[in-house]
């Protein structure tokens, strides 16, 4: 008779402890599972939100939603609003990750301002603005006329809306954006910067060619978070315009909800929301893939 080996008892309950512990993962992952699947389910039917007959309907909603002009003109300003945002918020997120970098007595003081606007809630923020943009009674305008410029539509045309909301997202966002990128300035080797200015290399030259390069992994994360970030808005541009003036702000996410709530479509919102989820997941795994490259390099 073979006496029992204790190691292969060792062996198994580690194996069993470390299935034990990928269970709260395998649970997490059901629970998303679960309602992703019954969503795209239901952007198949006709269902209504206060009723609970329904047809299957397949690929309908998907083909009705893109000849519907309501739902082309919130695709554009969705991606509009995406580019909007990254364009604006990402050379002013540089520049100041910079200044913050340079040593001075007011840094500490100006790095603890920074982050005053992440300390108060979106929705809160988008009404301050809202008040601030009144046309007729808003401080921006005011300041504005002090300066000789005429009132400025901000959220109440056609032409200004979208960009307005863009500022005010700029303003919630920057913050955390400036911080991502702080972090990877600081995690640059001193010795790299005191050989380039031994070589003689200008500010810009070192900026280009050291910086800019070094902070590729972290422009990439900020991408990331903002591209998803922002084709997900919804309590900053319904606080403030509710996706008007005539459309001109109304995103995929303000559509889906209406048709869920005001005009009980649940299919159909559902189908606009797994578009939007589709656009998401696509630039989600190019900015993954360009992240795991930027990190072997």
């Amino acid at each position: 008779m073979k006496t029992p080996n204790p190691l292969h008892h060792f062996v198994d309950n580690e194996k069993f402890i470390k299935r034990l512990m990928l269970m709260p993962a395998v649970l997490v992952l059901i629970g998303i599972m679960i309602p992703f699947l019954i969503g795209v389910a239901t952007s198949l039917t006709d269902k209504k939100l206060y009723t609970g007959n329904f047809n299957f309907i397949f690929l309908s909603n998907y083909i009705n939603n893109f000849k519907d002009s309501v739902f082309l003109t919130s695709l554009g300003n969705t991606l509009a609003y995406v580019i909007m945002a990254i364009l604006m918020q990402l050379p002013l997120a540089i520049l100041a990750a910079l200044l913050l970098d340079i040593p001075s007595r007011i840094r500490g003081f100006m790095r603890s301002v920074l982050v005053f606007p992440l300390l108060i809630p979106p929705i809160v923020s988008s009404l301050m603005w809202k008040t601030m943009m009144q046309p007729n009674s808003g401080v921006l305008n005011y300041l504005l006329s002090k300066l000789g410029i005429g009132p400025f539509p901000w959220l109440t045309s056609v032409d200004t809306a979208l960009f307005s909301l863009v500022v005010i997202d700029t303003w919630v966002y920057l913050p955390f954006i400036t911080i991502i990128l702080l972090s990877g300035l600081q995690s640059l080797p001193q010795d790299i910067l005191e050989a380039a200015q031994v070589d003689g290399a200008s500010p810009i030259r070192t900026f280009f060619a050291i910086k800019l390069r070094w902070l590729k992994s972290s422009i990439l994360l900020v991408l990331l978070f903002r591209v998803c970030d922002s084709l997900k808005a919804f309590e900053l541009i319904y606080s403030t315009t509710r996706g008007g003036p005539l459309n001109a702000s109304r995103t995929l996410n303000i559509m889906a909800y209406e048709e869920a709530f005001r005009w009980s479509s649940i299919g159909k919102a559902m189908s606009i929301l797994f578009t939007l989820w589709i656009l998401a997941y696509i630039a989600s795994t190019f900015l993954m893939r360009e992240w795991n490259k930027s990190g072997i390099e």
